[in-house]
């Protein structure tokens, strides 16, 4: 409880573009080691893997042509596990 402002990933969209940024600090002990989007079913839609020495936990998507419809963006971090937000295209 309380972490959720700095490890819940915040989702941007701009036509078929997602922008998922986590607004957690990227130190050598404590960092956000990936983000994932997919489907409910489990369809991954993409993933990015971060290092340590990464100044920002950023990444971009593009949806597949015609998709609509909820998709979760999720940001694992180092020490508090992984963090999940749902959402609709």
């Amino acid at each position: 409880a309380g972490k959720e402002g700095t490890h819940v990933p915040k989702v941007a969209i701009e036509g078929r573009k997602l922008k998922v940024t986590t607004p957690h600090s990227m130190s050598e002990k404590h960092f956000i080691v990936k983000h994932t989007v997919q489907t409910p079913e489990g369809k991954l839609i993409g993933e990015k893997t971060f290092a340590n020495t990464d100044s920002l936990a950023e990444s971009s998507y593009d949806l597949p042509a015609g998709f609509t419809g909820t998709l979760w963006a999720t940001s694992f971090c180092n020490i508090h596990d992984l963090w999940l937000i749902e959402f609709s295209v």
